[in-house]
């Protein structure tokens, strides 16, 4: 009995691990992902919680999952909580709502988290997999046959009125978001019809466009940043054919290290994408003379990854280093240090 009595011990002990083990601590980081139950049946929804113990003065960035997450169906993510704990750390903690639909073992898929300090410093930490095992709803020793219910008659009315009505409500409702979106960007509601101008070209001008727009005189950093990124994914896009957007900053290193850029021009990219998260999704608000030269980083990016010939390129690279005193230049040599004032 006694050695009955120890080999349960040591089972439940090893289930308890297996279902709550940090992925690692490097750093004073510690990432944990537990569920609240290991087995469920097909289409049980099942909570996953994120804990994340980090260093004070730092913030966690978690992204936000797409709808199918490898073998899971994600169904919702609360709201990402940070509370002080008695040793000094933080604790950030979030509960994904899950679910599966096929039987069998499964693991969660990775999951990247960004980790930011005041000094504008970001590094990638992942966290745990976790297993779930699907079981079947039926016994299995429930084998006996059972005969098919009839069909049920009902009453179905008219349905091309309502065919009709919806697909009118989805034009105008298109329409409108349209209209809206278009003079959100101050932009006229019909497109040209044509645009020939070359994707840096088109970078050149909306980045010129968001300068006028006078966003940090305004205190709208986020939208300031969201802007100039959005630039810099669609020349991405057009100019190299990567497919950038609805991607998360971990997503977009991983693109661009294998793509035609240069190394140097890629982790200037990198660089950049990385320190507008901190301000647009970590609530921190650069000083206004930081911000202001973002928009001269971008348009030196798109000048040094443009196809145009060597000669070209270096003819307008020392036209800009002769430009005179109190205008922006168009490249500086590294990126600027962050100098973060508190957050809005």
């Amino acid at each position: 009995m006694l050695r009955g009595i120890r080999f349960r011990s040591l089972w439940v002990a090893a289930l308890l691990l297996l279902f709550a083990v940090p992925v690692h601590a490097a750093g004073g980081v510690q990432v944990t992902l537990t569920p609240d139950r290991s087995e469920l049946t097909v289409g049980d929804p099942i909570h996953l919680t994120l804990e994340v113990t980090h260093p004070e003065g730092t913030q966690v960035i978690i992204p936000k999952l797409d709808q199918v997450w490898g073998d899971l169906e994600v169904r919702g993510q609360s709201q990402a909580t940070t509370e002080a704990n008695d040793d000094g750390t933080l604790t950030t903690r979030q509960t994904i709502e899950a679910t599966l639909f096929n039987l069998g073992e499964f693991e969660t898929p990775a999951l990247p988290l960004t980790i930011g300090d005041g000094a504008g410093q970001v590094r990638e930490e992942m966290a745990p997999a976790v297993s779930l095992t699907v079981i079947p709803t039926l016994a299995a020793e429930d084998n006996e046959l059972r005969d098919i219910k009839p069909q049920a008659s009902l009453a179905v009315p008219a349905t091309w009125p309502w065919i009709a009505g919806g697909l009118l409500l989805a034009v105008a409702v298109a329409v409108a978001g349209w209209w809206l979106y278009r003079r959100w960007r101050g932009e006229p509601f019909l497109p040209p019809v044509v645009d020939n101008r070359p994707a840096w070209q088109v970078a050149y001008d909306e980045l010129v466009r968001i300068e006028g727009l006078g966003l940090l005189e305004q205190g709208r950093f986020k939208e300031y940043y969201t802007l100039v990124t959005d630039c810099l994914r669609t020349y991405l896009e057009r100019q190299f054919k990567l497919g950038v957007f609805e991607r998360t900053t971990s997503e977009l290193r991983a693109i661009l290290r294998h793509s035609e850029l240069a190394p140097d021009h890629a982790r200037l990219f990198r660089e950049l994408f990385a320190e507008s998260d901190l301000v647009k999704f970590a609530k921190f608000t650069p000083d206004t003379e930081t911000a202001r030269r973002l928009t001269a980083r971008a348009r030196e990016l798109v000048t040094l990854t443009q196809p145009r010939p060597e000669s070209e390129l270096q003819e307008f690279l020392t036209k800009d280093e002769a430009r005179p005193e109190g205008k922006p230049p168009a490249r500086s040599a590294a990126a600027p240090q962050f100098r973060y004032q508190s957050g809005q």
